[in-house]
């Protein structure tokens, strides 16, 4: 017999785990919008939460899984009448998966469900096993366990390669899912999209408030609660922030930063490269991945 090699396609590689939490947040708790270079992933165990991710809007139910891609802006607020209860976990990833799991909201099939409850079954296990634990501190939706699901990382070789697996895992099984679609209908998310797509279109400039505002067809106090409410930031910190992403992109596809400063509509070179090392944690340069 002729024994033959078949390579693994590797899909998807989890290289970093930066944060990894289950955690409950009462009605009307807003989580302030944010935005980071590696993906961010929320899933709604139990209860309602209202996402934004960009120009985009979605209502999670009980079982919804959504992906925010590197420097996404997002922000979530919770609707569920009874609250709800979140597993949380961001995380840098390689391979070709991670560009089909850009902008994308799942319902979870009973089996992915239990992948994630076992995978926090298992953090929950070795945490609580950690030396030096106060037993009498609570586990299960505690704001304060994120530090101590990480923690094993420290100290057990296999652990972070465990929680890997399983995350890759649940993303190769979504690679036979469908996307589904939860956008929210409410009128003024609906105008939160309008806007938000009014800067992509307008990205190489810097339009005002009350041009933002006309092309709405809303005041710009009505403007500013939108952002407010579905950002989490002003308008015109949220065109840097859409700047800085398409930076990213102009950067990696072999753009110059100069040329990438004026595309952008920044005043000068050494502006943008202090705007995108502050939001981004990494030079213009590095990203080019020049020394």
């Amino acid at each position: 017999m002729v024994w033959v090699a078949h390579p693994i396609t590797q899909q998807i590689k989890l290289t970093d785990i930066y944060s990894l939490f289950e955690v409950h947040y009462e009605k009307g708790y807003e989580f302030p919008g944010e935005s980071h270079n590696f993906w961010e992933c929320l899933y709604v165990a139990e209860g309602e939460v209202c996402v934004s991710g960009d120009e985009r809007v979605y209502n999670l139910t009980r079982g919804a899984i959504i992906f925010h891609k590197p420097l996404e802006l997002h922000k979530f607020i919770v609707t569920g009448a009874d609250g709800a209860d979140l597993f949380i976990f961001s995380f840098a990833a390689e391979g070709p998966l991670t560009a089909w799991l850009r902008e994308k909201v799942f319902a979870l099939t009973d089996s992915q469900q239990k992948l994630l409850l076992d995978l926090f079954h298992f953090t929950r296990r070795k945490a609580e096993n950690a030396p030096g634990r106060n037993a009498e501190r609570p586990f299960g939706w505690n704001p304060d366990c994120y530090r101590r699901y990480l923690e094993p990382f420290d100290r057990l070789p296999a652990y972070s390669q465990t929680v890997a697996s399983y995350l890759e895992l649940l993303m190769l099984s979504l690679a036979e899912a469908g996307a589904v679609s939860s956008a929210s209908s409410a009128p003024d998310a609906i105008l939160f999209s309008r806007a938000v797509n009014f800067l992509n279109s307008n990205i190489h400039r810097q339009p005002s408030l009350p041009e933002v505002a006309r092309f709405c067809g809303i005041s710009e106090a009505g403007l500013k609660r939108l952002f407010d409410k579905y950002a989490g930031i002003g308008v015109h910190k949220y065109l840097l922030k859409l700047k800085i992403k398409t930076a990213a992109q102009l950067l990696q596809g072999g753009e110059t930063v100069s040329r990438t400063a004026d595309v952008l509509g920044f005043n000068s070179q050494n502006y943008f490269s202090r705007a995108f090392k502050r939001e981004t944690g990494m030079s213009p340069s590095q990203v080019r991945g020049e020394s």
